[in-house]
């Protein structure tokens, strides 16, 4: 009888434990250059009954990441802890938005699969996520790759690096990458995204007096990109503008920034387009002769 219970007591305990949260992993793509960041989307709906704090200063890490090759070998994990506690609240739903690195780099192709596992701190136990698949693979410069000296005030002043930059076709959309390397041993240092860009017209790239690398190209019909990089590998900056009544930008090189956009008009991506509608005129207001 008491074999039974305890039996019992232990299954209804894994059904509660199993139940604790509702946690789903999905990737910004599914497709990496080598050396490139993976982001992670992480959601989780709270299913415990009460409030959870995950995180804090000197606190366990509250997220590990299981990844596998398609072969099934395991690489290292990678461990997300937080400064600042989390609290995810009883019934609701969190996303969370992590960039994988540290224990984990894209540095080997192939096939990958990653799991999310979230700690519930009262029971002590990780709950694992749907399996999401990713591929890396690798590619070369193709545009642009020349050498320079990383300058005074940057890290790592006086080394030999080298900017690549690099066309990259995505399923059915075509992007840039830079891509900064070591100019002695050739390894991989940094790997992004530039912006997805139309060849109707060859992006400008150029190195100012600094050594900062200025990148010039068509996003997308009519609207241009200038992406900035500075020699310690770290993107600057990316301003965007749009072609205006055919006043095309283009960009010049000089001047105390180093280079500068001429023509066109400033554009911002992530503003909300004007869709106010324009109040009808009343008949007494049409002009003479109408």
């Amino acid at each position: 009888m008491n074999r039974l219970l305890l039996l019992l007591i232990v299954f209804l305990s894994a059904t509660v434990v199993r139940g604790q949260y509702v946690t789903n992993v999905s990737l910004n793509k599914n497709q990496f250059l080598t050396g490139e960041p993976v982001v992670a989307i992480v959601t989780i709906i709270n299913r415990s009954g009460a409030d959870v704090i995950v995180g804090g200063h000197g606190a366990r890490d509250w997220l590990h990441f299981e990844i596998t090759e398609s072969t099934g070998r395991a690489l290292s994990p990678v461990s997300i802890g937080a400064e600042e506690p989390l609290t995810l609240k009883a019934g609701g739903t969190t996303k969370h938005t992590v960039e994988i690195s540290g224990g984990y780099s894209t540095a080997d192709l192939g096939v990958f699969h990653i799991v999310a596992n979230v700690l519930h701190p009262v029971s002590g136990q990780f709950y694992a996520s749907n399996r999401e698949r990713m591929t890396i693979t690798d590619a070369k410069p193709n545009l642009f790759d020349r050498p320079y000296g990383v300058p005074e005030g940057f890290r790592n002043a006086g080394r030999a690096r080298r900017y690549q930059i690099i066309l990259f076709r995505e399923l059915n959309t075509l992007q840039l990458y830079c891509r900064i390397t070591d100019d002695a041993t050739g390894a991989y240092l940094s790997t992004f995204l530039l912006g997805p860009v139309n060849m109707v017209n060859q992006p400008q790239i150029a190195m100012d007096a600094t050594n900062r690398l200025h990148v010039f190209f068509l996003a997308q019909p009519h609207i241009y990109c200038h992406a900035i990089v500075n020699p310690d590998g770290k993107l600057h900056r990316r301003n965007y503008f749009r072609d205006d009544d055919g006043n095309r930008p283009t960009l010049v090189m000089g001047g105390a920034s180093g280079a500068q956009v001429f023509g066109g008009v400033p554009f911002d991506p992530g503003a909300r387009p004007d869709t106010a509608e324009k109040p009808l005129r009343k008949a007494s207001e049409r002009p003479p002769g109408l």
